[in-house]
């Protein structure tokens, strides 16, 4: 992208705002890069987690009694 003639200002005027482009540019980068870094470090965290972590496999429905559930056969 080009620093300059990115409006109809006098070229001088025109110049004196690359510093604040040039700024912006650094900061997007930056920025870019963090957010990147701060995903790669979620998704690790992620699967070592996933990979790491068993789930509890409790059944909690091997005490419960089932036989109120159906329907009565004598035809109530």
């Amino acid at each position: 992208m080009s620093l300059m003639d990115f409006s109809s200002w006098p070229r001088e005027q025109e110049q004196s705002f690359i510093v604040y482009e040039q700024r912006t540019q650094e900061a997007s980068s930056k920025a870019l890069i963090g957010g990147i870094i701060a995903g790669a470090i979620v998704f690790v965290l992620a699967i070592g987690i996933y990979a790491g972590v068993e789930p509890d496999r409790t059944n909690y429905g091997k005490d419960m009694n089932m036989q109120n559930l159906n329907k009565k056969q004598d035809g109530k």
